[in-house]
């Protein structure tokens, strides 16, 4: 039977191999993901063996437990596991990183495990391509109706600009440029995923919804810039890292729950992809900004405001002027609701028409005074 000593050990052992995740990451999501994995592994440990994590550990160390056997039959529960929604196993992704995870950290209490060791033994799971289906305007348009200002803003916000959601939660009003035309997003690098700079844009129809929202919620106006967090309480004390990190997930969570109220009511809205995830949710909307802009032939730029980090980027530089002109060029891509792009395009199509029949009209005198002439010189 463990200790109350040993228990406390073991919970400062995860707790150090933890802030070590977070002192290289930055990110709190990071931590979480891995003191997932391995609460997952000492249920398996309880599950299987009875034994905490604390007694495992110095049977490992003392070669009365082969650490690569434990960690095969880890992958086999993981594989058995009976989830939630009722089905059997976890995903290959999720199985892959609980067993990479537990590795790391038994590494962490100096036992040995090499790669080379555990390929021997087995396998990890190939990542699997989920198939999913794109999302349409019209399925934007239909979840716009139904949102309130606040998911509306989000939504225009995200589909037009790429951001993650808890980047876009951590916006201040302050990282707004309503000056620029398109709307320019300075996304701090404590706020993004990669923890480096980025500029992004949003089109003209989310700068309206924004606005609005704005006014509305926060008092703002373009004569008095109001100061403070776009989607989060702006009543609360953020000096504390943790307390931050909890307001930024329930600002994230809000706006989730709203986005999944709206579509579970919506039968039409509420379909499946493969892996049994809804397919409209937060980051498919960023999917759908890849698209539209690739299908613009702007990949490149696509994933430049994307933030995504490749070999073929690396040299891939914009000014500020460039950056714009692009932007201005792929908007109307990203413009599901607003109307006066297409009214202006109408309006455009009416006045080539009208030119076309006056020069219709101009060919047809002109054929007819020809045919005349011709008469009367064979006369």
């Amino acid at each position: 039977m463990a200790t109350t000593l040993d228990i406390i050990n073991i919970s400062e052992k995860i707790e150090t191999f933890l802030d070590r995740k977070y002192r290289y990451s930055k990110s709190f999501a990071t931590k979480r993901t891995y003191k997932a994995a391995i609460d997952k592994f000492q249920e398996f440990l309880l599950a299987k063996h009875n034994q905490g994590l604390d007694q495992i550990l110095i049977q490992l160390q003392t070669n009365v437990i082969d650490p690569l056997e434990l960690l095969d039959e880890f992958f086999t529960f993981l594989s058995n596991y009976r989830l939630r929604n009722g089905r059997t196993g976890h995903g290959n992704s999720a199985i892959s990183l609980y067993i990479t995870t537990v590795k790391e950290f038994l590494n962490s209490q100096n036992l040995h495990i090499y790669n080379e060791d555990l390929k021997h033994k087995f396998r990890l799971p190939r990542k699997k391509t989920i198939f999913e289906e794109g999302l349409t305007k019209e399925k934007i348009v239909r979840t716009l109706h139904n949102s309130s200002p606040k998911l509306q803003a989000a939504i225009l916000m995200c589909i037009s600009s790429a951001m993650r959601l808890g980047e876009l939660v951590q916006l201040k009003i302050s990282d707004i440029d309503f000056s620029t035309n398109p709307t320019t997003i300075h996304l701090r690098a404590e706020t993004t995923k990669t923890r480096e700079t980025r500029l992004t844009h949003i089109s003209a129809e989310a700068t309206k919804s924004l606005k609005d929202y704005l006014r509305r919620t926060h008092g703002w106006s373009e004569n008095n810039i109001t100061e403070g967090h776009i989607f989060m309480a702006n009543n609360r004390d953020y000096s504390n890292p943790v307390e931050y990190n909890k307001a930024v997930r329930s600002g994230c969570t809000a706006l989730q729950q709203s986005l999944l109220l709206i579509v579970r009511s919506i039968p039409e809205l509420y379909q499946k992809n493969e892996n049994g995830r809804n397919s409209i949710h937060f980051h498919a909307f960023r999917a759908w900004f890849k698209t539209q802009v690739t299908n613009a032939h702007q990949s490149d730029f696509a994933e430049a405001l994307m933030g995504h980090k490749s070999l073929k980027l690396m040299y891939y530089r914009q000014n500020d002027k460039d950056r714009l002109k692009t932007y201005l060029e792929v908007e109307s891509a990203l413009t599901v609701s607003d109307y006066t792009k297409f009214d202006n395009s109408m309006e455009d199509l009416k006045s080539e028409l009208a030119a076309m029949k006056i020069e219709l009209e101009k060919q047809r005198q002109r054929i007819e005074m020809t045919e005349k002439y011709e008469r009367t010189a064979r006369h």
